[in-house]
């Protein structure tokens, strides 16, 4: 262990512990005999062991260490949550791995952990000041990470559900984590070992599995469109696919500040007959495509000036129209996309859902339901103070504090919407990213399955 630490009773460095930690709230009868490990300057380290029966380089009194510097080390622990010796570091703290819990961790600066971040039970915390990035945080719903800055970490994982959340996907904690870990599961356990994690990495070995990525749907189904053709037949699929619900004649749609207004054919309020259509509005120009009666193809351009006109270009090549042909691959495969996923997610079910009573009787201001790693919460269909209908629906609080939200806009679809972690306000899901596609699809599957589990509610599984 390094030898440049001075040992000091700790009232010698009350003045000196920031604000917001634990020291500076709430310890404030200081026995002399108590000691804080100081040091002075940037400090590397292969391990720190925090544990109270592993006397801080010879001194079994010491219950902090405070660094006035950046710490370096591989790993960071200690075994017993009960209580352990605190850490402060004014500086950025660089870790491999960490697993503690028992004591405050206080960064000044940034934390970096390369692998596993994991804290245990609820007698700990971390506090970071400025950023935290992590590969891996294992949490257990009651140690706390108290973050001022931005928080990265692509892979969370619950200690006591199983299950978390990695690259905006669900997945299991057994795929991340090695079986070294796990005992025998129990009907309410899924069997985790703290002391397994610690033991490996202080061993420097790796407890992650190869895990990469989380598999997404292979598509068995033939896709809604086959070709890109700007064709009669493709128009009238555009104009009758699942985001055409019976009650309007067009939807639109904005992707990557591209906007699309797909519209079939009808006859308007004032008489006029409207042939199908599709209208594209760019960062350049207008286009305005339509099917004619003899089902031939119309193609319409104009600049964004204000007194820009229409003109013809259908008969121009297709290296003229490359523009087009682009903006008309982005709306064919979004389309695609909405074909795929939201068909799967009835109306009818979210229905059935709303309408137990076990939803009813919860206040929609307050309430939901909690399955140890995910809260559900739910909003029955209302009037507002203007007397505009404000639709039913269900939120989705993942891991990561991201949301999914399913509402029932209409009657052909469940409309499904994303609130990104620590953002403000809901977003159309793009359908560009399959992603968050595929992760709504996967919220909601396992929602059900809570469902079905705690309240019998037979809605089938996919």
């Amino acid at each position: 262990m390094h030898n440049g630490f001075q040992f000091l009773a700790i009232s010698q460095l009350a003045k000196r512990f920031p604000a917001d930690s634990w020291w500076a709230k709430f310890y404030k009868d200081f026995s002399e005999d108590d000691l804080v490990a100081y040091y002075e300057g940037d400090l590397t380290l292969p391990s720190l062991d925090l544990d109270w029966d592993m006397p801080f380089p010879q001194q079994d009194k010491t219950i902090l260490i405070f660094i006035n510097g950046h710490l370096t080390v591989d790993t960071l622990y200690n075994l017993e949550t009960d209580g352990a010796i605190g850490l402060i570091v004014m500086g950025n703290v660089m870790a491999k791995n960490i697993a503690v819990g028992g004591q405050e961790i206080y960064v000044h600066g940034h934390l970096t952990v390369e692998n596993i971040l994991c804290g245990s039970y609820n007698h700990g915390e971390t506090i970071v000041n400025g950023n935290l990035q992590a590969a891996i945080l294992v949490q257990d719903d009651e140690y706390r990470i108290n973050v001022k800055g931005q928080k990265s970490i692509p892979c969370i994982v619950n200690i006591w559900h199983g299950d978390g959340v990695f690259q905006e996907l669900p997945i299991r904690i057994e795929d991340v984590l090695v079986d070294e870990i796990f005992l025998p599961e129990d009907e309410d356990d899924i069997g985790f070992s703290f002391t397994s994690l610690v033991e490996i990495l202080k061993q420097g070995r790796s407890a992650l599995t190869q895990f990469s990525s989380v598999p997404q749907r292979t598509i068995a189904s033939p896709m809604y469109f086959t070709h890109h053709s700007i064709n009669a037949e493709n128009i009238l699929k555009l104009t009758s696919c699942i985001l055409m619900t019976p009650d309007k004649p067009s939807f639109d749609l904005t992707e990557q500040d591209v906007y699309f207004m797909i519209q079939r054919a009808h006859t308007n309020a004032d008489g006029d007959v409207r042939n199908d259509s599709v209208y594209i509005l760019t960062s350049q120009c207008h286009y305005f495509i339509w099917l004619n009666e003899d089902q031939s193809v119309s193609l319409l351009t104009k600049t964004l000036d204000e007194e820009a006109e229409w003109w013809d270009v259908t008969a121009c090549s297709q290296e003229y129209l490359v523009d087009l042909q682009q903006h008309w691959l982005m709306l064919l495969t979004c389309i695609n996309v909405a074909e795929l996923y939201l068909h799967s997610i009835e109306v009818r079910e979210v229905q059935q859902i709303l309408q137990h009573p076990a939803i009813l009787d919860l206040d929609d201001e307050h309430d939901g339901l909690w399955d140890g790693s995910k809260c559900y919460t739910f909003r029955q269909t209302y009037l507002d103070e203007e007397g505009d209908r404000i639709h039913a629906r269900i939120e989705i609080q993942t891991p990561d504090e991201a949301y999914y939200f399913y509402t029932l806009e209409n009657q052909s679809y469940v409309a499904r919407h994303y609130q990104p972690p620590n953002v403000f306000g809901r977003q159309e899901l793009s359908y560009l990213n399959t992603t968050q596609w595929e992760a709504s699809e996967r919220y909601f599957e396992r929602f059900k399955q809570f469902m079905s589990q705690n309240f019998k509610i037979d809605l089938g599984t996919n």
